[in-house]
């Protein structure tokens, strides 16, 4: 499948790119899963996953410093990972988060809940599936403070041909017209460009 092989091939060279400027990330990730183990543990969320999240969590199966589902932590803990400033979850981490972020947490009344999501009926879009609101089959591939989703993959058609890469916020997912190998090109452009910088720790900013 082209979307598949094109996916691999741009994450290699973008991982490579890291390497290359000096940082120390791709020393954290994990190996990739075999294509039966992505789809094991997404059908365990009622989810088949894209031909394109296919190729991410094939290529590495995120990063060692994500390797459970964590807690909310303030930004100074953070650990920056091979996507600038954020995390790459593990697939079975990215599934609990989004889990998590489906929950419809609230606000109580003054005791700050976190996150926040109403789902009213103007929330409900004509894109990912017909909703603005986050669902299982939107896989986090990159996450900030350690747990909350900020770009992920729109799994909602298994069949599509270039799955759709959404920005997140709080729950609620942006609409896009970016697809993942979109979404990798522009990473590598970043590094290209000098917009994306490696520090003297091989943190990549």
């Amino acid at each position: 499948v082209m979307a598949f092989s094109e996916v691999t091939e741009e994450l290699r060279k973008y991982e490579a790119k890291v390497a290359e400027k000096g940082g120390t990330a791709p020393r954290r990730l994990r190996p990739g899963l075999t294509r039966e183990d992505v789809q094991r543990i997404a059908a365990g969320y009622d989810v088949t996953l894209t031909e394109d999240a296919l190729a991410v969590w094939m290529w590495h199966d995120g990063e060692g410093t994500l390797p459970y589902c964590p807690g909310y932590r303030g930004k100074a803990e953070s650990t920056p990972g091979i996507f600038a400033g954020a995390g790459f979850p593990p697939l079975s981490v990215a599934f609990q988060l989004a889990e998590r972020m489906c929950a419809l947490w609230e606000w109580g009344e003054g005791d700050g809940g976190y996150p926040t999501h109403h789902m009213n009926k103007n929330d409900v879009k004509d894109f990912n599936g017909g909703t603005s609101a986050m669902c299982l089959w939107d896989v986090p591939l990159v996450v900030y403070d350690g747990d909350l989703p900020q770009t992920v993959i729109d799994c909602h058609d298994p069949d599509a041909k270039d799955s759709l890469v959404l920005s997140c916020d709080y729950g609620y997912v942006n609409p896009s017209s970016r697809t993942v190998l979109d979404f990798v090109r522009q990473e590598i452009g970043r590094l290209e460009d000098g917009t994306y910088t490696v520090n003297e720790n091989g943190i990549l900013l």
